[in-house]
């Protein structure tokens, strides 16, 4: 969710200097090591790749220096590179295992790389280590979403909204897993008090999942002009582009529902689900594109039980694609 990124954002360069909650001699360490401190500045200053080779001679210098692979891990999660962070952190844990940030951020990869089990047993960590953090609690409620583990879910986020009833990150998760449950008027009721006091940058998420209940409640013509609320102020929202797709597709409206699909996958190309779909507004058109996108929804989505139906679904859209296909081709023979 993009909050979650918006916060881990400001989270990390503060968590470079947090020595108090390293452990104990870490802060000395830090202070006594000029090329750690250098890479924190570069950190600091966002100056990301120089911070990264300079944490990397640091342990170049010294492969012990496990502040220094702690650190590199946190800044590589910033840079995008998930995988050298969990490389960095674990190695680090050997010093850190009692460390809230640490474990915070090799969760944080985990859920990256889509490792949720993972990185539901870090964020527990950090919750024991630091209980109530809304930061982990957050996470930790997402990624039990993620599994499909709502009663969870929803137990984290409606903690999380006593303890501060505002919060949009915890409302949107509340929203979806109500959703998921198909709680939909618990899930509306939920969603309209996120955007009464929804920030403009947040305000198009809550639409787009508000969209997602009408469209589960067989409302498509709502869900349609509400995914189009979301994409006035935010064109870029993958999932909003899905849902309109979706929901013009269902209409008979194919050309137009292949140019929001189209736009989807391309701002999101591991959006297994938006393959599914495309593949659909090309069967008439294009069905040779159309086996494609089938092909790849099928092979990405094939471990997820979320996608069941789908994929069977896809099978024999395949086959009837294949089929359709030979007579054709032995037509024009």
């Amino acid at each position: 969710m993009w909050q979650l990124r918006a916060c881990l954002i400001a989270f990390i360069l503060c968590s470079l200097w947090a020595c108090q909650t390293s452990p104990q001699g870490a802060a000395k360490e830090l202070g006594r090591d000029s090329l750690v401190s250098q890479g924190n500045q570069f950190a600091r200053d966002g100056l990301l790749r120089e911070a990264i080779d300079t944490y990397k001679k640091a342990i170049s210098k010294d492969p012990k220096n496990l502040v220094a692979r702690r650190n590199l891990g946190i800044v590589l999660l910033k840079a995008g590179d998930a995988k050298g962070a969990i490389l960095n952190l674990e190695i680090s844990m050997q010093n850190f295992e009692d460390n809230f940030e640490s474990n915070f951020f090799l969760a944080e990869a985990y859920r990256a790389e889509d490792k949720y089990a993972e990185a539901i047993y870090r964020y527990k960590r950090a919750i024991k280590i630091t209980p109530d953090d809304n930061r982990a609690l957050k996470s930790l409620a997402w990624s039990y979403f993620k599994i499909r583990f709502y009663s969870e879910a929803i137990n984290i986020a409606n903690k999380l909204q006593r303890k501060s009833p505002g919060d949009e990150q915890a409302l949107m998760i509340l929203a979806r897993t109500q959703l998921k449950l198909k709680r939909e008027n618990e899930a509306l009721a939920t969603l309209k008090r996120g955007m009464d006091r929804a920030s403009p940058m947040s305000r198009p998420y809550f639409e787009s999942v508000t969209a997602e209940v009408y469209a589960a409640q067989g409302k498509n013509k709502e869900a349609l002009e509400m995914w189009r609320q979301a994409l006035k102020s935010q064109p870029m929202l993958a999932s909003a582009l899905l849902g309109a797709g979706r929901a013009l597709l269902e209409s008979g409206q194919d050309k137009q529902a292949l140019e929001y699909l189209e736009r989807a996958v391309r701002i999101k190309p591991k959006m297994n689900e938006g393959h599914y779909w495309l593949a659909r507004s090309l069967e008439k058109s294009n069905p040779e594109r159309a086996l494609k996108y089938f092909s790849f929804f099928k092979k990405n989505a094939a471990t997820d039980p979320e996608f069941v139906e789908l994929i069977q679904d896809a099978k024999k859209r395949s086959a009837s694609l294949q089929g359709r296909s030979k007579i054709e081709t032995n037509l024009v023979r």
